[in-house]
């Protein structure tokens, strides 16, 4: 998993009128909380929070959030929100972690490969799950769970107990939960 990193400042203001002065001016109110941390008010610069979510994409949401000075912190970014009209950022939730903190995180589902069913059988891949919930220590969570599709025809379903193992991740779904479905 690559580590991305994101700037943080400390702010003193909290409310409504603080958090439209920030961001007029270019940066987004924010929040990092933890088990063992009282909640801290932050701003994060606007373009580094959308260059940062970009990379991001559709991965595991784990970086390292630094505030100020302060050495980065292993975080999970909890909660992005955003304006209805403009599509701008309005908010962002961190949760900290420890390095030895087990954690519970939906990974994102990838696909590789063009499945026998879709290719020869005129069938459709359906993606039942797009996300699968898993245990893990912050350093094993996976960018995303990689499956093979090329081998199914149509009527095969991959599911939950049938994804790779991946050493030190642990899925919470139930086993029999479909995934990955080809369908006539």
């Amino acid at each position: 998993m690559k580590q991305l990193t994101i700037n943080a400042s400390t702010r003193e203001e909290a409310g409504s009128a603080a958090s439209g002065r920030l961001r007029r001016a270019g940066q987004v109110p924010a929040v990092v909380y933890g088990k063992t941390k009282e909640p801290v008010n932050l701003s994060i610069d606007a373009s580094d929070l959308r260059i940062a979510l970009r990379e991001i994409g559709n991965n595991t949401p784990i970086v390292q959030l630094k505030e100020g000075d302060s050495e980065a912190k292993t975080s999970i970014i909890q909660e992005v929100q955003r304006h209805p009209i403009s599509d701008g950022y309005l908010h962002v939730d961190f949760h900290e972690v420890a390095e030895n903190e087990t954690i519970s995180i939906s990974v994102p589902i990838h696909t590789k490969g063009e499945s026998f069913g879709v290719k020869n059988e005129n069938g459709t891949m359906e993606l039942v799950l797009h996300t699968v919930h898993v245990r893990c220590l912050p350093k094993d969570a996976p960018d995303f769970i990689e499956v093979d599709v090329e081998e199914l025809k149509v009527g095969d379903l991959i599911h939950v107990n049938e994804l790779p193992s991946i050493e030190g991740v642990d899925y919470l779904d139930h086993g029999d939960q479909p995934v990955i479905a080809i369908i006539q």
